[in-house]
């Protein structure tokens, strides 16, 4: 099993097999990812356990039938109670659909780019040192990159609609990859299937930072920023 196949299958909510076990206790990143999931899973169950205030339950369900222009019944308590939690539910779901509409499109792109197109482009080969030096001279220079660590792969590559140049970086932690982009772009932030990413804007154009774990995301933004 991959790490792959075992984050996909832990997204799945399915448990965690014979298999997923054996390979989590070999790996310290899906150890990580597990201990992130069940630390998640533990979060949002608190989220819905917030008291709901004396009272707020029938006002807010009288206040919605008089919008309605319903009359407003007497209600048993546990009737009123079992309504107010469908909507303290209701109001719960949109807040994580909310949250979740925050992530940084681009961020999550580079990590779509990760797991699905980067065996393609190493598979392509990689472009001289000189042309690389020279593309990225007025963007990222090979010397600032390679201050972090040891370039392995670069290569210009499609992505998000555009051109950008796809470099594997080999920093002690371990590997990063970096889509630059000639294009401004905010910064933002995104995290899936066990990566996470980091978008961040340069001098000329933008960074995407991609790594399996978070602080090495921002250690490597924070020295390319510097």
């Amino acid at each position: 099993m991959s790490c792959l196949q075992y984050r996909r299958a832990l997204l799945a909510g399915t448990g965690e097999t014979q298999a997923m076990r054996v390979h989590r206790l070999q790996c310290a990143s899906c150890t990580q990812s597990m201990r992130e999931h069940r630390e998640m899973e533990v979060d949002l169950r608190r989220a819905f356990e917030v008291p709901i205030p004396a009272g707020f339950e029938d006002q807010l369900l009288q206040a919605v039938r008089r919008l309605e222009g319903l009359p407003v019944p007497v209600m048993s308590s546990r009737r009123r109670f079992l309504a107010a939690a469908s909507v303290a539910a209701a109001v719960a779901g949109a807040g994580l659909l909310l949250w979740r509409d925050r992530e940084d499109p681009v961020a999550l792109a580079c990590i779509q780019f990760v797991m699905r197109d980067e065996a393609k482009s190493l598979m392509l080969g990689a472009m001289p040192r000189a042309e690389a030096a020279r593309v990225l001279a007025d963007t990222l220079p090979l010397e600032r990159i390679e201050r972090i660590g040891r370039i392995q792969h670069i290569a210009p590559c499609p992505f998000n609609g555009g051109t950008a140049h796809h470099i594997i970086l080999a920093v002690p932690q371990g590997k990063v990859t970096l889509l630059v982009m000639p294009v401004p772009a905010a910064g933002g932030v995104s995290a899936r299937e066990g990566l996470h990413a980091r978008v961040v804007a340069l001098r000329v154009g933008s960074v995407g930072i991609v790594a399996g774990d978070a602080d090495v995301v921002n250690s490597v933004a924070g020295a390319l920023r510097g």
